[in-house]
């Protein structure tokens, strides 16, 4: 099984370990891993791009309650300083 196929598998923590390496590799690997890297690199981004997408849009569409009507709180200190 290729590495390409495992990324929707693999943790947010591993894909930004992967990411990390790649980026590393792309400037201090040999010729075959720079190459390597620069193939991996846009797909690791593109996930790692909707899964922060996919994020956004649940906790935007998760419905609130209303606020409710509660009277206001009184202030202490209003309330133990007489006038």
């Amino acid at each position: 099984m290729d590495l390409l196929t495992k990324l929707p598998e693999m943790s947010d923590d591993a894909l930004a370990n992967l990411r990390s390496n790649a980026r590393r590799l792309q400037h201090s690997g040999t010729p075959t891993q720079q190459t390597d890297a620069a193939a991996l690199l846009p797909a690791v981004e593109a996930e790692i791009g909707a899964r922060r997408l996919a994020k956004v849009k649940a906790t935007r569409s998760v419905v609130r309650k209303p606020r409710s009507s509660r009277p206001a709180k009184p202030n202490p200190q209003s309330a133990s300083e007489p006038e």
